[in-house]
């Protein structure tokens, strides 16, 4: 006996395998987790820019109160268009004799235009000279000098206020 096609008029179901489903099932849920993960990820940098920029602005405004505070009392602060950094080295280079070098110079505004530089002059008598240029000009007020190395050359530190003037 052989078997013989069943040509009923009644399809027979077909069955998938049930791991195909549940797999795509799974990988659906996987893509709509991922997405919602996602989402609340980029809100949540957003927040952290918004409160980044907040206390940036929150330290800036607390710098400038400080140094308001760090200022001494009658000390005017410089406006730096009239104190720019090119203006004071070039009225520095006005009183430098030919063999004293500026090795540092360091300008603080918010003290009202304080200088303190480094120089080196080649032998005492340019370094009496630099003291004795500062001590007459115009721009220069409060001119202190440091500790001295006279050997063969003399390196020092000079602390003094620039005040400015006409140009």
């Amino acid at each position: 006996m052989s078997r013989q096609p069943d040509f009923s008029t009644t399809p027979r179901p077909s069955r998938a395998p049930v791991w195909d489903t549940v797999a795509l099932a799974t990988g659906l849920a996987a893509l709509l987790l991922s997405g919602v993960v996602a989402g609340r990820a980029r809100e949540e940098a957003r927040a952290a820019g918004a409160r980044l920029a907040e206390v940036r602005r929150e330290v800036e405004a607390a710098t400038v109160r400080l140094r308001a505070f760090d200022a001494p009392a009658g000390t005017p602060v410089l406006p730096a268009a009239e104190a720019s950094p090119a203006r004071i080295v070039a009225d520095l280079a006005s009183v430098l004799p030919g063999d004293v070098r500026l090795e540092r110079l360091s300008i603080d505004y918010a003290h009202g235009g304080a200088l303190e530089f480094d120089v080196v002059a080649r032998d005492a008598g340019a370094w009496d000279l630099l003291l004795e240029r500062l001590g007459q000009a115009p721009r220069f007020r409060e001119v202190a000098p440091g500790p001295e190395a006279r050997e063969a050359e003399v390196r020092s530190v000079v602390r003094a206020r620039w005040v400015g003037g006409p140009p």
